[in-house]
């Protein structure tokens, strides 16, 4: 069975790397694993995703090794382990605001004693039955994970209980969700987001679990590893489209400011 780099990181101690996806680009996994990259945080909440395209890209993921950690859009228990089934090395939860939602989620992702995951064996988790380990309900709870994300005043003042929850390996801050609730703003040093982050470091610590949130900047990054974050994500397909286009459209600007008193430029016309 195919071991999570994302684990592998987390249990050494390390800092995994995690960049996003909302769209099906059939190169991305490849791109992110050359430039080392442990695993894609591929986005169903916000972005629609049909079933053959995501199991698409799953396996494009499987081809590159790295891991895919599945934002899904629903919490129902057989959609959840059906990802799993696919080749999902982990799923990432929003708006886990109780323990007891915690504990529901590792009850449908986990095979027992942990959960109560249905059994198929027939997917590419492990190997379509071909080359299923005797040991495949063991090996599928060691190497898959459940990342919770934190997004609301209620989930920051439960943060101790859910990170006690066994099962559950990462709280994921969602700053854009958090910080509208608490009248701050998402970056990484606000004041009131600090606390927060302060606040989920000091809870996965006491309990041994991994916590981390998306950045914007390397020195973000930095901050948060400083803090003692393990799963940073940064960068995505939409941040390199929006940044190139930016850019580009820039140097359109200046080349025509440039070359607007050419001979052949349209008469009258002003860039």
């Amino acid at each position: 069975m195919r071991r999570s780099r994302i684990l592998a990181k987390l249990r050494a101690g390390k800092v995994a790397r995690v960049c996003s996806l909302g769209s099906p680009i059939a190169s991305y996994p490849a791109l992110a694993a050359h430039f080392h990259y442990d695993g894609i945080w591929l986005d169903a909440e916000h972005r629609v995703w049909e079933p053959r395209e995501a199991d698409h890209l799953i396996a494009q993921h499987y081809a590159a090794d790295i891991d895919c950690l599945y934002r899904p859009p629903t919490k129902e228990k057989n959609a959840l382990y059906r990802l799993l089934e696919d080749g999902a090395s982990g799923l990432m939860i929003p708006h886990v605001a109780t323990a007891d939602e915690a504990r529901a989620l590792v009850t449908a992702i986990k095979f027992p004693p942990l959960g109560d995951r249905g059994f198929c064996g027939g997917g590419r988790d492990a190997a379509y039955w071909i080359g299923k380990p005797a040991d495949y309900t063991e090996q599928a709870n060691r190497e898959t994970f459940l990342t919770v994300q934190i997004e609301t005043p209620q989930a920051l003042d439960n943060v101790e209980e859910i990170a006690a929850v066994p099962g559950v390996d990462v709280l994921f801050l969602g700053p854009g969700d958090m910080s509208i609730r608490l009248g701050c703003t998402a970056a990484v040093t606000d004041p009131v987001m600090m606390d927060v982050q302060k606040k989920i470091a000091a809870a996965c610590r006491r309990h041994g679990k991994a916590w981390g949130r998306p950045v914007g900047t390397a020195e973000d990054a930095k901050t948060l590893i400083e803090l003692g974050a393990q799963l940073i994500a940064y960068g995505s397909e939409f941040g390199a489209l929006y940044q190139h286009l930016s850019d580009c459209s820039a140097q359109f600007d200046r080349v025509l400011n440039e070359t607007s008193g050419v001979p052949n430029a349209p008469e009258g016309k002003t860039y």
